[in-house]
């Protein structure tokens, strides 16, 4: 049985459905428990999400995070994130004590492949395993975090998590102290805290399991190690996860995401298929965003996507025919 644990509220049930119905479509024989952790969720919210299960293999439970636990820790004004990232914190304390594994997946990725592989990885004497962030090596955030060179700074978005181990080193009351005390330079908000937490502790993933957005950049504007060059050319072909790390996600209408269909293609799979795209941008900014994506088509402005030059179109359709199939 794999152990999943999603963090939500009821703003973010819709990409949370559309992540267990990726699940669901791609692994429908294997046996899941979702571990659904929350503030508080609505009826309505829970069947939304109870409705992606597929077949008898898989099961789902909710759970309720005391938020006011995390009341010091840092949510500046205008972040597209809530308090629900730092619920993964809790989750020593919240889960049963014969849970002693889990697999935590943000809600703005899809599953694409089979999650087997990275379930069965080995945790023994690792608090968790990650892949590296996608800046893992700008010496900025290591200086920030005061972390050696010697220390991957790692997405926490994907974390197969020893939750024994969490438990045995008091990982949930040692993160919540960092964060609150040292909320100047927790950027990126819990991601942070765990990196200095859990530094020396954390099993390094294949980049397939958290294939972040900024991995399709060009390799040579990427705040990343060139060791990792193979790895990153064989994740692109063979991803497993697909992590929408940019602020414009799948379902803004302004989303860059060479990839975003792929997103999509769950999306429409779903009960919220009939729900509209929105702007993340306000409506003046929107307009702008149009206004400078036309003239880039002259060279008159430059464009704001970063892929734009770069075709992606032969790995997106691969990924879709095999969903398809």
């Amino acid at each position: 049985m794999i152990e999943i644990v999603l963090c939500t509220d009821d703003n973010y049930v819709m990409p949370t459905s559309v992540l267990i119905n990726s699940i669901s479509v791609t692994n429908p024989e294997t046996e899941i428990h979702y571990n659904i952790v929350s503030s508080g969720l609505s009826d309505s919210a829970k069947r939304k999400l109870s409705n992606n299960l597929v077949g008898k293999k898989a099961c789902i439970d909710f759970y309720t995070a005391n938020q006011e636990i995390l009341n010091g820790c840092p949510i500046r004004p205008g972040e597209h994130i809530s308090i629900a990232s730092y619920f993964r914190l809790l989750l020593p304390t919240i889960l049963p004590k014969n849970i002693d594994k889990v697999l935590y997946m943000d809600g703005d990725t899809v599953c694409v492949d089979e999650i087997t592989s990275l379930w069965n990885t080995s945790l023994e004497n690792f608090a968790a395993a990650a892949v590296p962030d996608m800046h893992c090596d700008d010496i900025r955030i290591l200086n920030r975090l005061s972390l050696t060179e010697s220390c991957e700074y790692y997405n926490a978005g994907i974390m197969l998590i020893n939750l024994d181990w969490w438990r045995k080193n008091d990982v949930q009351n040692k993160s919540i102290y960092f964060a609150t005390h040292n909320k100047d330079i927790c950027t990126y908000h819990d991601q942070d805290v765990l990196n200095v937490i859990l530094q020396g502790a954390i099993k390094t993933l294949s980049i397939r399991y958290n294939f972040q957005e900024h991995f399709l950049e060009k390799k040579e504007d990427l705040f990343i190690d060139k060791k990792y060059y193979d790895d990153l050319d064989y994740s692109l072909q063979n991803p497993v996860i697909i992590h929408y790390t940019g602020q414009k996600k799948p379902w803004h209408n302004e989303c860059f995401n060479p990839l975003k269909d792929v997103w999509r293609f769950f999306f429409y799979m779903s009960e919220w298929r009939k729900q509209k795209f929105t702007n993340k941008l306000p409506l003046k900014n929107h307009i702008l965003y149009l206004v400078r994506e036309f003239l880039s088509r002259w060279n008159i402005m430059k464009s704001a996507n970063p892929y734009k030059g770069i075709d992606y179109s032969n790995l997106l359709n691969n990924i879709l025919k095999k969903l398809h199939n």
